[in-house]
């Protein structure tokens, strides 16, 4: 292998590492928008997520999760 071929497999390897990791944190962003959403729409008046989901069919219905106990002090 040239010394060309060595260089773009090494460039390529450090893209895919790059990609990985910026779709990991999106998944990430998007699991804690969607968390905080579901903790706070109740003491906001929004609708619930499975409200938000329902209007794309019932097909996609998304069951109703009890909500954690939040005490304040």
């Amino acid at each position: 292998m040239s010394w060309l071929g060595f260089v773009l497999v090494i460039l390529g390897i450090w893209l895919a590492f790059k990609v990985a990791g910026v779709v990991l944190r999106l998944i990430v962003t998007v699991l804690i928008v969607i968390a905080a959403y579901w903790w706070l729409a109740p003491y906001f008046g929004w609708p619930t997520l499975g409200e938000l989901f329902y209007v794309l069919g019932p097909d996609v219905r998304v069951p109703e999760i009890a909500l954690p106990d939040i005490e304040f002090l």
